[in-house]
């Protein structure tokens, strides 16, 4: 089942695809300069839409998984994850009362776990810049996904779509192809499903 999250991106998709696209489309595939003008814009705008969902959610599975843990719950994959994720780990003391006495070197298990969540934050908050795969792998690699938990061809689609998303962004549409907004709307739905799917996995972890 689908987070609550996932069906505001939803919902809001829907709202761009009626303000942006044409309704009905053309069948000749060929349309006014103001409406390639619109197709870029809804690009880039779902672009931002599905970048701020899989950063809130990222944030969001992690906050539960160490909150769980504190309850007294059983560690979850997604805490072993983000522990072995982890890009610079503290070392381990040589004895008892080195640890307790040097604890900014040597700290205990629930700082390392919040180091590793406030990590995780800090990427997916002030770092990340995108949902390509490099940024996607990123995030999904510290919350417990495997690499065969993700769909290649899906991560491959979405790499093209946002590439082709930061040429609208950042040059001039003299220099793009025109984007059919049939095509576009095509692409953008196969993104939110997979988006989807992540999705429903990470309620799974």
């Amino acid at each position: 089942m689908a987070s609550s999250r996932f069906e505001e991106l939803e919902k809001r998709i829907g709202e761009l695809r009626n303000y942006f696209l044409p309704q009905p489309f053309d069948p000749t595939g060929l349309y006014d300069e103001i409406v390639y003008e619109h197709t870029r814009a809804f690009r880039v705008l779902t672009h931002a839409e599905f970048e701020s969902f899989i950063e809130d959610r990222v944030i969001e599975v992690v906050d539960e998984a160490v909150s769980e843990w504190k309850a007294g719950e059983a560690i979850s994959i997604i805490l072993l994850a983000a522990l072995a994720y982890r890009e610079s780990a503290p070392p381990i003391p040589g004895s008892v009362g080195e640890a307790a006495s040097k604890r900014d070197k040597y700290p205990t298990l629930e700082a390392r776990i919040e180091a590793a969540r406030s990590d995780l934050h800090r990427y997916a908050r002030n770092q990340n810049h995108g949902i390509k795969e490099k940024n996607l792998l990123r995030m999904l690699l510290p919350i417990g996904f495997q690499e065969t938990e993700i769909d290649s061809t899906w991560l491959s689609a979405t790499e093209t779509w946002a590439t082709a998303r930061g040429d609208a962004a950042h040059k001039t549409a003299k220099l793009q192809v025109q984007p059919d907004p049939q095509n576009e709307l095509k692409t953008v739905l196969l993104v939110l499903e997979g988006f989807r799917e992540l999705d429903v996995q990470m309620e799974s972890k």
